[in-house]
């Protein structure tokens, strides 16, 4: 899938200056960061849902610890 990304040039200068840094092209800098921003999200849903699962089967228990608290 092709995209044309067009960031304000003051954003493009620092994309610029981080992908020297490392060693690395802008794309490739944009892909890792693109790999990594998704990987956060993903581990924050699953979480979510864990929470939720937990909530559910445990309501009770959860209930109780808070009285005693």
């Amino acid at each position: 899938m092709a995209m044309n990304f067009r960031p304000p040039e003051q954003l493009a200068e620092r994309l610029r200056a981080q992908a020297d840094a490392e060693h690395v092209s802008v794309q490739a800098l944009l892909v890792k960061m693109a790999e990594d921003y998704l990987a956060r999200h993903a581990k924050k849903a699953m979480i979510a849902r864990e929470v939720q699962v937990v909530q559910a089967n445990f309501a009770d228990a959860l209930r109780r610890l808070g009285e005693g608290a």
